[in-house]
């Protein structure tokens, strides 16, 4: 989803410097908040609805300032930074083969 996002960028922008900044929210937000949004994720990706509970409240965060913001995220959970890079180098790869 984000390599779309990206080459939108890079088209809009044509040619044009482009600064980046990578996700750094407070986790809890892309989270499901009720048990019944959790199981019901759990059930779509095949795993223990238990287990992702347990998860989801280790990620919720009490001041949300102080928590995963900026390379925080990234360095507690660097295969998010990773797919995120991942995603601007092949966004800007594809911009440049159909320039």
């Amino acid at each position: 989803m984000q390599r779309e996002d990206f080459v939108g960028i890079f088209r809009a922008m044509d040619g044009l410097p482009v600064t980046i900044r990578t996700l750094d929210p407070p986790l809890h937000e892309f989270l499901p908040h009720s048990k019944e949004e959790i199981t019901a994720l759990a059930s779509k990706l095949g795993v223990d609805a238990k287990s992702l509970i347990e998860k989801v409240e280790s990620l919720r965060e009490a001041n949300p300032m102080l928590g995963h913001r900026g390379c925080r995220l990234g360095i507690v959970y660097p295969e998010i930074t990773e797919m995120q890079a991942r995603a601007i180098f092949e966004a800007a790869a594809r911009s440049q083969a159909k320039a």
